[in-house]
């Protein structure tokens, strides 16, 4: 029995990509004993910020059975007597929209839809990272204030990570006949402008640049 296997390869410029680039972020630098080439991949693993870091807070949701009841408790509301008390001052209100992607926002600042906006559709509230910055500030005002600045950066993150902005730069090394020789990769970048910048600190220094625009080819 014959074994077939499908193999595809992202050619640029005659060099042959280990990963599938996005094709506007590849650079071809040449260095003294051949070329390099960097370039950013989507990320098809990324750990969700919220979950795995500390820092972000946390998103408690009305629909989720673990949390209904730290989501009631943290707007004040009792659902055995129906009382409603206020929110903690520390708990800021999520709005999620959805509509070919999701974007959590902090209550009002994003995209208000009739039908595709899901008002309060969780609560933030610090985790014990987060609480030990806002808890810095002595004035309720200002700890209020920062919660919601820590909200909104988690709100970022959370979107980033859901609708798959998240990337892995690439460095692969050739020799000056464009063989290649090696290859290395660091994942976890979140939004394309951060992980752009970050792409630009693994060119070498005082390489010839020769380009950062190349013919990207798919070939099967």
């Amino acid at each position: 029995m014959v074994e077939v296997r499908k193999k595809v390869s992202y050619d640029a410029d005659g060099f042959e990509l280990t990963f599938e680039p996005i094709e506007n972020s590849i650079n071809i630098d040449k260095t003294s004993k051949g070329f390099q080439v960097t370039y950013l991949t989507p990320d098809e693993n990324p750990v969700n910020p919220i979950e795995e870091w500390d820092g972000n807070g946390k998103f408690y949701h009305w629909d989720n059975n673990d949390e209904k009841a730290k989501y009631e408790e943290l707007l004040g509301y009792d659902s055995e007597t129906g009382e409603k008390k206020p929110d903690n001052p520390l708990a800021v209100r999520i709005d999620k929209y959805e509509h070919s992607g999701v974007a959590y926002s902090v209550e009002t600042e994003g995209m208000q839809d009739q039908f595709d906006t899901s008002h309060t559709w969780a609560v933030w509230f610090p985790d014990e990272s987060a609480m030990e910055d806002i808890k810095r500030f002595k004035s309720k005002e200002k700890q209020r204030k920062r919660a919601v600045e820590i909200a909104r950066s988690a709100c970022e993150l959370f979107n980033q990570w859901a609708n798959g902005e998240v990337y892995t730069i690439v460095k692969e090394v050739f020799d000056s006949k464009k063989n290649p020789i090696d290859f290395d990769t660091v994942g976890g970048y979140f939004g394309y402008e951060e992980a752009e910048k970050e792409l630009k600190t693994w060119r070498p220094a005082k390489a010839n640049k020769t380009s950062s625009k190349k013919k990207l080819d798919k070939v099967i």
